[in-house]
């Protein structure tokens, strides 16, 4: 039997949803943080994915849709904060992105800002795609294997903690690898009305109306944070400075931020239309989370 007890705060005052009839997912929501999570009995490590299974193409492509959106802007203004809240005595500051992708992040931190990179992702095709484009040679498998302590001034996460597992597991490795002083920069999806609101339809029709939430909880995405979850979560690892701002912004987009919510090939060029309309008059709810954090000298 799956445990209920929150991921993010740990509390057992939860609330454990109906199955979908679609999918077959059960959500559940914490009553005192109010994050949003799967219930399953997943226990597996995370594995690297070969590229057999996700080519080297379509990183490539997955990688250029999300240049076409928002992020380049995004991470100019994450860099400068970076470059700022990181302290090194006057060497270049050490940044490591945690599931970089295809590196491209980590070329604009080395090319513009002056940061000695590092990353890793768990798909070959990821890092064949960021060692060809910018000569950056990740670690390839996740953060446990390669036991990093003390020796980065700042590290990074493009929405990767919604993504895991074992969420605390993942970010007390992270507070390890960051040097006393060290400054973290994570975004991650945000649990917002229209997340809450498909909650409570799902219970009171028993899993017949749960579209949104199977698109917004499903393999890829384990849970929705608020601010009070996140900063609870990052508080227990060890975390101090903590500062938490939701953003309706995305770091990709529009049309790859749909294709990733499994949204209709037919759909997705009105739909990215009337997102990036609504994005841009700040008629959207605020679906990121943007977390600022430090590691204590």
């Amino acid at each position: 039997m799956a445990s209920t007890s929150c991921p993010a705060c740990t509390s057992g005052a939860v609330r454990v949803g109906p199955p979908s009839r679609r999918t077959g997912l059960v959500v559940a929501r914490c009553s005192d943080c109010h994050a949003q999570f799967l219930v399953d009995d997943a226990r597996e490590e995370t594995e690297v994915i070969g590229t057999d299974e996700v080519s080297v193409e379509y990183v490539s492509d997955w990688v250029d849709k999300k240049r076409e959106g928002l992020g380049p802007e995004v991470w100019h203004e994450q860099l400068a904060w970076l470059s700022e809240a990181a302290t090194t005595d006057g060497r270049p500051a050490r940044l490591y992105d945690v599931g970089a992708g295809g590196g491209e992040f980590l070329a604009l931190a080395r090319d513009e800002y002056g940061f000695t990179v590092a990353g890793n992702d768990i798909m070959e095709g990821a890092v064949a795609v960021a060692r060809e484009r910018s000569g950056i040679e990740l670690d390839l498998g996740d953060l446990s294997k390669f036991q990093h302590e003390d020796e980065y001034d700042a590290v990074t996460m493009w929405c990767v903690l919604a993504h895991v597992p074992h969420g605390e597991q993942l970010m007390r490795e992270v507070h390890q690898m960051l040097a006393p002083g060290g400054v973290l920069y994570l975004q991650t999806p945000h649990n917002t009305i229209p997340d809450r609101a498909s909650f409570v339809a799902k219970r009171a029709t028993g899993g017949r109306v749960a579209r949104l939430s199977d698109r917004r909880l499903a393999g890829h995405h384990r849970i929705l944070h608020t601010p009070e979850s996140i900063t609870r979560l990052l508080s227990r690892v060890g975390f101090t400075d903590i500062e938490v701002a939701p953003q309706t912004r995305y770091s990709m987009s529009s049309v790859a931020y749909l294709h990733s919510l499994r949204a209709p090939e037919w759909s997705l060029r009105p739909a990215s239309w009337l997102m990036d309309r609504a994005i841009s008059s700040g008629a959207v709810p605020r679906i990121t989370l943007d977390v600022r954090a430090r590691k204590p000298r």
